[in-house]
Order: structure tokens, then sequence, then C-alpha cells
């Protein structure tokens, strides 16, 4: 545990160094509020939670980016420059390495997320806000963004090339996330059996219901799985470079 401890603030002091996570942090931080702020003068139901529920629905999109963006160079970087190898020969194992790299990421989005935490504090000063869905919109989208920046690592491991890694991630999730209305589209409403499936496995469907302010056992254990399982291959991907290394 203390190496991986080791390694997550190695990794998440390089974020604070560096210009890419601060653009990212900073696109991250005010375009959703620039597309979401127009919504608090169309809204004429006067609900603070409902103006805040219009913003949480952009944060599935927000997500995948920031999370493809901060993970691209993770691996990537490390193998075009040569320090993979270096890192491999380090005294902990694969999953210390992946874990590491994980929590660092898991926790700069959280305090990204603690700095939107204003938008809400401000909307209960001229509404009654339902603090309910409020906290069920940051925990979804902090579960959201672990399990984009799973398979953002794990995407960042199988290339060299920092942009072929965010391509292969942006576009894998966003067909996770689209999944269900594609399947509708393919199968149309003949196999409800199907759509079932493709909405339980899209992170985006968790994300929704968690949203909602209904926090279930079964949405958390989705994304603790899902998460367990692209780490999982995360590790076994450098554990087979270091052999063959």
């Amino acid at each position: 545990m203390a190496e991986t401890s080791v390694i997550m603030k190695r990794e998440l002091r390089g974020f604070f160094l560096s210009p890419v996570a601060y653009v990212v942090g900073a696109a991250f931080l005010f375009l959703p509020a620039f597309f979401w702020f127009p919504s608090l003068f169309l809204d004429t139901g006067g609900a603070s939670e409902a103006r805040m529920s219009s913003y949480f629905q952009l944060m599935p999109w927000a997500m995948l980016v920031l999370a493809s963006a901060l993970t691209m160079r993770q691996w990537a970087e490390e193998r075009k420059i040569g320090t993979l190898e270096l890192l491999l020969t380090y005294p902990v194992t694969t999953m210390q390495l992946v874990t590491g790299k994980f929590l660092a990421s898991f926790f700069f989005i959280g305090i990204l997320l603690l700095m939107t935490f204003s938008y809400p504090l401000t909307l209960s000063l001229f509404g009654n806000l339902d603090w309910g869905p409020v906290i069920g919109g940051y925990l979804g989208t902090w579960l959201l963004g672990a399990a984009c920046l799973s398979f953002g690592l794990f995407a960042s491991s199988i290339t060299n090339d920092q942009i072929v890694s965010l391509i292969v991630s942006l576009v894998a999730l966003l067909l996770m996330f689209l999944a269900p209305y594609l399947a509708v589209i393919v199968f149309g409403n003949s196999y409800p059996g199907l759509m079932s499936f493709f909405t339980v496995m899209s992170p985006a469907s968790h994300f929704t219901s968690i949203a909602r302010g209904v926090v279930d056992l079964g949405d958390l254990l989705y994304y603790l799985v899902f998460c367990s399982f692209f780490l999982f291959l995360n590790s076994a991907i450098l554990e087979a470079k270091k052999r063959v290394g």
C-alpha cells in the first residue's frame, strides 16, 4: 500500500506541473457551466434542483473528454520517452503502478469537482435546493469519471502515441455511452432482453440512476467491477511487456 501511495503522490504532483492538466481542467470547469448557464433563464419552474439536474446532464460528456485527455499520456508518454522500462524495474508490482496512476487521476478529478461546488451553493441562495440529487449528481459524476479513467489508462497502455490513445478512449467510451440508443436503432424493440443488456452495460445508465439521488448497491458494484476489470487488463498488458522486454 505504501508503494501505491508513493506512485499516486508522484503522479498527482505531475498533474499540477503539467500545462495539459491545467488546460483540460479549466475546460472542464468552465465549458459545461457556459452551456448550462443560459438554462437558468429558460427554466421558469424556479426549482434550483431542476437547474442543477440540467448541469449534471452535461457531465457524462464532459467526463468522457476529461478522463480521456488526462489518461492519454499516462502510459503512452512513458513508453515514448523510454521511462516505462525504468518504472517496471522498480520494486513494485505492475498492479501497484496501475493503481497509483489511477488513484492520482481519480483524486485530481475529485478536486475539480469540488471546485464546481460553488454552483449549487450559489443556487441555494435563490431557492430551496434539494441536496439529495445534487450529492447524487456529484457522486455519480465521480464514479463515472473513475470508470472512464480506468478505460483511458487501458487505452494508453496499448499504444505509444498519445493522440491514438485519446481517439481510442473517446470512441470506445462514446460507443459504451450510446450503446442502448444504438441497440434500439439496430435491433428496434424486437429484443427487449438485448436492450436491457446494453442498458446495464452502459456506464452512463448507472450514472443517470445515481444522479437522481437514488444510490443503489448494484450501481456501485457495477463501477467497482468495471474499474477493476480494466485496471486488471492494464496490469496484464504491462506485465506482458515487462516479460518481453
